[in-house]
């Protein structure tokens, strides 16, 4: 198998595209591609590299797409013959194929809004953790690539990080961690408009209420707001950069895992319930 097969593949997961792999695992008689023979099929409908071409290919295509959609894998049959079989490919070579089946997803995307001490120290973590890391900054001395690991994306913003922003998914996490409350405020209106699994807010319990209400007073729904976590991270008693790196590092790990934590930790809708609940029972 060819180095560029792998390699595409890569690149494809990074740049976040799902798909599915298909191998020949298995064939009996006269078919086009032996065991071993690859490609990968992308939610599109793209290829990389083939098994044969023809209508076996066409079948594999439109069983890996539909994979796509529930995962999985999967080992499918396929005979080389006219017939009314679903697994018939109208081919007259008379021979059998197995196909495995594998979907395989691209890693979770992290969005780190700021390029200083935090988002470089949680930038530094991230990649081991198996997300897919994008720094953006509106300055450009800040997106040295020398202050940041190799596999992190660095993307610069306009003025009040205006510009286009990666693909944001419901797999997609976010960290803002800029330089000030405006710059804060400022990229938390760009994602408010979008819908992440996690958004996480760096500062003080006095800084994000302020912003929480001013954002309320913009009319941006409590829906909105409800899910966002702030201040962001876990409660370590973090102090320096890579320490609140880390803090932020394990909010997002409890997500991923669907970890409850305590009310400390919570989005802002919960911990407002919460104090609701404690003020009605006290």
């Amino acid at each position: 198998m060819s180095l560029s097969f792998h390699e595409r593949v890569v690149e494809a997961l990074r740049k976040g595209k799902r798909l599915t792999i298909a191998t020949i695992v298995d064939t009996v008689g006269s078919t086009p591609r032996k065991e071993g023979a690859r490609m990968a099929v992308l939610e599109g409908g793209e290829l990389i590299d083939s098994i044969g071409g023809g209508a076996l290919e066409a079948l594999v295509v439109e069983d890996a797409r539909s994979l796509i959609l529930s995962g999985g894998s999967r080992v499918k049959e396929y005979l080389l013959k006219e017939g009314n079989e679903p697994e018939c490919t109208g081919m007259i070579c008379g021979g059998r194929v197995r196909v495995h089946l594998q979907v395989e997803l691209p890693p979770e995307r992290l969005l780190i809004f700021g390029a200083g001490h935090v988002g470089a120290a949680l930038a530094a973590l991230t990649p081991a953790l198996g997300f897919a890391t994008t720094v953006l900054d509106d300055r450009a001395e800040f997106l040295e690539a020398s202050r940041f690991p190799r596999q992190v994306q660095l993307q610069r913003m306009g003025p009040g990080f205006s510009g286009d922003l990666p693909p944001v998914d419901s797999s997609t996490y976010v960290a803002i961690v800029t330089r000030c409350h405006r710059t804060d405020l400022e990229a938390l209106r760009r994602v408010l408009g979008t819908s992440p699994g996690y958004i996480g807010l760096i500062g003080s319990r006095r800084k994000v209420r302020l912003i929480v209400e001013r954002l309320r007073r913009e009319g941006i729904s409590e829906s909105r707001l409800s899910g966002l976590r702030a201040p962001i991270g876990i409660p370590i008693g973090a102090c320096t950069p890579e320490e609140i790196a880390v803090s932020i590092a394990g909010e997002m790990i409890q997500v991923r895992r669907g970890v409850v934590v305590c009310s400390a930790s919570l989005p802002i809708g919960l911990i407002q319930s919460a104090e609701r609940h404690r003020k009605r029972d006290s």
